[in-house]
């Protein structure tokens, strides 16, 4: 039975709204806030599904314990660079990761509802230089322990390529809309010596021609 990480896993309900399909898989679930991580085991502990309290950077899992991550609008909280480098290592090599992000125009439309709120307009603006730190380098910038952003596809492949490069990850991820896969990763998946030879179950890759740099 497939084992697979839900990352930052709310109420437990992540697998519905990302489409994923569950059958003969078991997940194990994180969440920072515990009052969540109680309501997912009162929903879905009779599957056999567990869920622990735990930050993305700091992954309660032993090293290559599990063979998929998904993550519904999670990641844009945390320290995105730290929890990559936390899902490499509990991932094992020929896993998949299938995230929905923050886009831009999010983050954008989120300041222009908070303006003219000195606090929250000078967050938003934050999260915003965060995120162009995170298109331009792969890295994000921390207050204390915040370290929100937004997410350009670009930002993230060179994030996801300083961790995983060599692993044989397959990488999914969802903008707003329909998921696509890129043809850049859908390449990896099928170039690597150790992937598992075919996408997850559930994941499809788009018929469309475009990949995601050029949406």
């Amino acid at each position: 039975m497939e084992r697979i990480l839900d990352l930052g896993c709310g109420t437990g309900d992540s697998w519905q709204k990302l489409g994923l399909k569950v059958e003969n898989r078991r997940i194990v679930g994180i969440d920072a806030q515990w009052d969540r991580v109680q309501a997912a085991n009162l929903k879905y502990s009779g599957r056999g599904w567990e869920y622990l309290c735990a930050l993305g950077e700091e992954i309660l899992l032993p090293d290559g314990s599990v063979q998929g991550v998904f993550c519904n609008v999670a990641s844009p909280y945390m320290h995105i660079p730290r929890t990559l480098a936390e899902l490499r290592r509990v991932l094992v090599p020929g896993g998949w990761l299938k995230a929905s992000l923050h886009a831009p125009s999010f983050t954008w439309r989120e300041f222009r509802r908070s303006f003219p709120k000195p606090k929250p307009s000078l967050f938003r603006f934050f999260v915003f230089l965060n995120g162009m730190v995170l298109h331009c380098s792969g890295s994000v910038m921390s207050l204390g322990k915040v370290a929100e952003s937004c997410q350009t596809d670009a930002g993230m492949r060179i994030a996801l390529r300083r961790v995983f490069a060599g692993r044989g990850t397959g990488f999914l991820w969802r903008r707003g809309g329909k998921a696509r896969l890129s043809s850049w990763c859908w390449r990896r998946w099928l170039s690597s010596d150790q992937c598992l030879g075919e996408a997850p179950r559930g994941l499809k890759p788009s018929r469309e021609k475009k990949t995601l740099t050029q949406r």
